[in-house]
């Protein structure tokens, strides 16, 4: 990207977050953050055998948020095709290389809401960040990774803070909306929200979207790219759905700089 590139995001950035936006990427930078939450995850996923919901992803990196590669003894990821919007050149059966130090783990490729072919409680735990927004029935998908892992297993859940990123205008979804998706079966097809994520998407704190028109192809055609932010999450949503979905929530927290997350385990099968 070119210097005045560089400078126009910086601008749109500003224009979109103001000072506040300003002063916290410099904190992140100076003193990034350490969830409370850290060392109950590195004890959770410790030797064992993980699963990736979305990924890779940086927050769960040696150097990130939540290191969950350098613990675990294999990681294991789930994708919905060959070819999206952050992975290219997929392979159901081929390699994730989720440390380049580390042997890779499998790559499956699955609807985040139908693993079909991985067993019941066959993982120690299940990771997955920044994916489950852009699930259409995330209460199906959890109660699926709820499956697959084992009793005392755990889930280590990220998802975007609204009020920091482009979904601070919209409106926070329900847990009785999401019950509703859950009993008509929606499917991630579905355009419920199109509407209101294009009337109300701050592209400014979006810059790499492009213009207004580009953002509503993109949402429109969300069934080949899945960027759309169906459902809108609070830490109080999140924990609620974790629960309805039969998990326990040990913790839940936000952390800098636009991340809401949680810790839940499975009590049994």
């Amino acid at each position: 990207m070119s210097v005045s590139g560089s400078m126009t995001r910086v601008v749109r950035r500003l224009r979109g977050g103001g000072l506040s936006w300003l002063v916290s990427a410099v904190a992140d930078r100076v003193a990034p953050a350490r969830p409370a939450m850290r060392p109950a995850v590195a004890e959770a996923t410790a030797r064992g055998l993980g699963l990736e919901i979305g990924g890779p992803s940086r927050v769960f990196s040696a150097r990130g948020l939540l290191p969950v590669y350098p613990h675990a003894a294999r990681m294991d990821n789930v994708n919905f095709a060959t070819q999206t919007a952050w992975e290219q050149g997929l392979q159901d059966g081929g390699p994730f290389r989720f440390d380049p130090h580390r042997t890779p783990g499998t790559q499956w490729l699955r609807e985040a809401v139908a693993l079909t072919g991985l067993p019941d409680a066959g993982f120690d735990f299940i990771a997955s960040s920044h994916c489950l927004e852009h699930v259409a029935n995330p209460l199906r998908a959890l109660r699926e990774w709820h499956r697959l892992t084992r009793p005392g297993g755990h889930l280590i859940l990220v998802l975007p803070d609204p009020e920091r990123t482009f979904d601070h205008r919209r409106t926070v979804t329900t847990l009785a909306h999401l019950q509703e998706d859950f009993a008509r079966d929606t499917r991630e097809d579905d355009l419920t929200h199109a509407e209101e994520a294009i009337a109300r998407h701050d592209l400014d704190r979006d810059p790499g979207v492009g213009s207004s028109d580009e953002f509503r192809a993109r949402v429109r055609a969300n069934a080949q790219n899945r960027c759309l932010h169906h459902h809108v999450f609070t830490l109080e949503l999140m924990s609620a759905a974790l629960r309805d979905a039969g998990w326990t929530v040990l913790a839940a927290e936000k952390a800098r700089p636009l991340h809401l997350l949680a810790l839940a385990r499975k009590e049994s099968a």
